[in-house]
């Protein structure tokens, strides 16, 4: 049984991008039809059926994580909405990907017991803080009006979002007091490493 070559990705987020975004679970059947044909891209890399499986490949080094850091590159890399062709006449032609709204969900209660632990925070807002970690900043719901939305105080929000960030993103060196203290990596950032690595073995990633 003969394999897909690998495609070589810059890094492992460029392949994971590939991955959550070329799916057959995403693709109707018309597009189905037409990537069955071609096994060479224009770029060089693969496509049709062969696209499909080496996203399945890079996929099941993802799950070799675990389901958090799973659900961490999910939130960062696999698209929020995907096609609809319903034909409904109230269908905007997009719905919610389940894929990334069930990453979000396994997060916010993540953080429950992690970043928020002791604090009272339900689990809306705590996909509000989520949701807002993996938004590009100027798309992100202000601190403001999620403050007004969730009628909390403003300096409330504004400590759980940090707290949110900083298990996630991580903390940059910065001094404290006459002592410079090291950057602490974000539980992001480890995610990649530790897929890039896998990746790498795979010679997916260049």
């Amino acid at each position: 049984m003969q394999t897909a070559e690998p495609t070589l990705f810059r890094d492992g987020f460029h392949a994971l991008v590939f991955a959550y975004n070329i799916t057959s679970q995403g693709i109707d059947r018309p597009m189905m039809n037409r990537l069955a044909a071609p096994t060479i891209s224009r770029g060089g890399g693969i496509a049709g059926l062969d696209a499909i499986g080496q996203a399945g490949m890079i996929r099941s080094q993802v799950e070799k994580l675990g389901k958090l850091q799973e659900a961490i590159l999910i939130a960062r890399t696999a698209p929020r909405d995907r096609p609809c062709e319903c034909k409904a006449a109230c269908c905007s032609g997009n719905k919610a990907n389940k894929e990334w709204t069930d990453a979000i969900a396994y997060l916010a209660d993540h953080i429950r017991t992690t970043a928020l632990a002791g604090c009272t925070a339900n689990g809306m807002l705590r996909r509000e803080y989520v949701v807002r970690y993996f938004t590009h900043k100027k798309e992100r719901k202000s601190i403001e009006a999620i403050a007004r939305q969730y009628q909390i105080d403003r300096n409330t929000v504004s400590a759980h979002a940090g707290r949110v960030n900083v298990l996630l993103g991580g903390r940059p060196a910065r001094k404290v007091k006459e002592e410079y203290l090291t950057a602490e990596p974000g539980l992001e950032s480890l995610a990649l490493n530790a897929v890039e690595e896998l990746l790498r073995e795979m010679e997916v990633v260049g």
